[in-house]
């Protein structure tokens, strides 16, 4: 019988995986899987902490004053960074993530994790080679590949609400130049809103527009065609939305929580009047 003789390519390749899982696996172990508390406290004003890179979660754990309510009276805000509480919340607050050593409270063995994100990362290696070619849309953590949104939305409009638990609306029905405003919740096509993957407010086919790119305190807010302009992208902070354009605070004018108030930009001050939720 012939012996076939080794074949190199394959003890090359070998050598090659062994290797990438070794720089895996010193890349895995320095984060820990395991759980932090801490304490904050509002005497009635917007509090809020920095969050420990790695955070994917938190819980209130135990309130101590006050009354704490998720999205209206403390919150967190993973993009940011940022842990908040307001209108008299005190609580503690237990946070899960992968956290790095010198963010790690207490002693733990981290032997078993490290050996699972190795095999974890070695596996979504594998596969983002396999899939390479695909739409890279799909990496977007907004990207919903069942939906049938073809607008650039996420594919979940749903309503938001604010002030007295009335949503965000826009008057009348949506069409070019109809202002937002404050009104009775009712799950109308004028109140579904949709994050759109540039930051945009998408309602109707329409986006959420600062009226003429009016920079200033009391500019209007109304709905408008889509053209990708600062004036049309917003972000979440805590429970404010801020433009992009100048970091000023989707806000009720005159503070007045009424059906049929319109919204404004305004100076971000943490007022009941500006905050919102998805």
């Amino acid at each position: 019988m012939t012996r076939q003789p080794p074949n190199p390519g394959a003890r090359s390749r070998g050598r090659q995986l062994m290797a990438g899982t070794l720089s895996l696996a010193l890349v895995a172990t320095p984060a820990l899987a395991e759980d932090q508390k801490v304490e904050l406290r509002s005497s009635g004003d917007y509090v809020s902490q920095r969050l420990p890179d790695g955070t994917r979660e938190v819980e209130l754990d135990r309130q101590l004053s006050g009354s704490c309510r998720f999205n209206r009276t403390w919150g967190y805000d993973l993009s940011n960074k940022e842990l908040w509480v307001n209108g008299g919340c005190a609580g503690r607050f237990r946070l899960s993530g992968d956290f790095k050593d010198e963010e790690r409270s207490g002693n733990s063995s981290n032997a078993g994790i490290a050996v699972a994100a190795v095999a974890a990362i070695a596996g979504l290696a594998l596969l983002a080679s396999h899939n390479r070619d695909k739409d890279k849309d799909r990496d977007r953590p907004d990207y919903n590949d069942g939906g049938n949104n073809n607008n650039g939305g996420s594919g979940y409009a749903r309503q938001i609400r604010g002030a007295g638990n009335m949503c965000m609306d826009i008057s009348g029905r949506v069409r070019e130049g109809a202002p937002a405003i404050l009104y009775n919740c009712n799950n109308g096509d004028n109140q579904r809103f949709d994050w759109g993957r540039g930051g945009e407010l998408r309602v109707g086919g329409l986006c959420l527009d600062v009226a003429g790119g009016n920079r200033d305190n009391g500019a209007q807010v109304i709905a408008f065609r889509c053209n990708g302009d600062d004036n049309q992208r917003w972000q979440m902070r805590g429970n404010q939305i801020r433009s992009r354009m100048n970091g000023k605070c989707l806000d009720v004018r005159d503070g007045r929580i009424r059906a049929g108030q319109p919204l404004q930009l305004w100076d971000c001050h943490g007022g009941e009047n500006q905050r919102w939720w998805w």
